[in-house]
C-alpha cells in the first residue's frame, strides 16, 4: 500500500507561504534618477517584492506588510519628524535608507536624524551603482551605512551635543514612543537613548564608539549606567525591555 500525500490545496497554501517576499518601499518624488534607482534595486533583489510610493500616507497601508527597507529620496526636511515617527511605529522592523545629493551638504535637521540613530544608512548619489547596492543589501540585513564625510560632520556635535533646540526636538518627535517617553522622564540621558538604541540593533561598543565619536571606554561606562537604570544585566534583557509594552499601560518604567 502507498501513503497518500498532502492535498492539492494544501500545496498550494504552502508554496503561497513561500512565496511571500518581504518588501522594499521607495519613498521618493518621482523623478528619472528615482525610476531608474527603482528598476535597479528591482534586477537586483529578485527575491523581493519592491513598491514604488510618492506620499507618506500610502506607508499606512494596511495591505503593506512585510516591509524590510524603506528608501526615502527628495522628500522635504520638514516631514521628516512625521514620516519617520510613521515608519517607526507601522513597520517597526524596517530599516530606513536616506538617498541624498551629496553627503558633505545634507540638511542639518535630517543630519540630527541620523546622530540619533534614527536613520540606519545614508546613500549619496555620487556611489557607483554597485556600492550603492551593496550598501541596500547591507541595510536589508541589519547593518548600516554612512559616508564618511557624513561621520566626520556629526563627531564634534555629538560628542560636544551642540544641536539645536529645533533639532533636538524634531529627533524626539520621531523616536518610538518608549524611547521618546523615557527620555522627557530623565531616566535615561539622551547619549544612553543613542546607546541604547545601537545595542538594540546589536551594534558592538567599539561600533558605537565609532560611530558617536567616543572611546570604547565611554562607551563601557554608559552601557553600565543603562543597565544600572534598567535593572537588567545584559544587552538581550535590556533590548527585550526596550521594546516590551505591556498592554495599554505605556512604555515600561525603568528605575534609577
Amino acid at each position: 500500500m502507498y501513503r497518500t500525500g498532502s492535498s492539492l490545496s494544501e500545496f498550494e497554501d504552502n508554496n503561497r507561504v513561500l512565496a511571500k517576499k518581504a518588501k522594499i518601499v521607495m519613498l521618493a518624488r518621482a523623478d528619472l534618477l528615482a525610476e531608474c534607482l527603482t528598476q535597479a534595486i528591482s534586477t537586483r533583489f529578485q527575491g523581493n517584492e519592491v513598491v514604488s510610493l510618492s506620499e507618506a500616507d500610502s506607508l499606512l497601508d494596511g495591505n503593506l506588510d512585510d516591509v524590510a527597507l524603506i528608501m526615502l529620496y527628495r522628500l522635504p526636511a520638514s516631514t521628516f519628524p512625521s514620516v519617520i515617527r510613521t515608519i517607526h511605529e507601522f513597520h517597526p522592523r524596517a530599516s530606513i535608507g536616506l538617498v541624498v545629493e551629496n553627503a558633505d551638504e545634507v540638511d542639518s535637521s535630517i543630519a540630527g536624524f541620523v546622530d540619533e540613530g534614527l536613520i540606519h544608512g545614508v546613500l549619496p548619489l555620487n556611489l557607483h551603482l554597485d556600492v550603492c547596492l551593496t550598501a541596500i543589501d547591507l541595510l536589508m540585513k541589519g547593518g548600516e551605512h554612512f559616508p564618511a564625510a557624513l561621520l566626520r560632520r556629526l563627531a564634534p556635535r555629538s560628542e560636544t551635543g551642540s544641536a539645536t533646540p529645533a533639532q533636538r526636538e524634531a529627533c524626539a518627535e520621531a523616536m518610538p514612543p518608549a524611547q521618546r517617553s523615557d527620555v522627557g522622564r530623565g531616566l535615561l540621558t539622551s547619549r544612553e537613548v543613542q546607546i541604547l538604541d545601537l545595542i538594540c540593533m546589536g551594534t558592538q561598543n567599539k561600533i558605537i564608539a565609532d560611530r558617536l565619536g567616543l572611546s570604547e571606554n565611554t562607551v563601557k561606562v554608559h552601557v553600565r549606567n543603562i543597565y544600572k537604570k534598567m535593572n537588567v544585566r545584559n544587552r538581550t534583557e535590556a533590548a527585550s525591555r526596550y521594546f516590551r509594552h505591556d498592554g495599554d499601560a505605556g512604555p515600561p518604567r525603568w528605575r534609577n
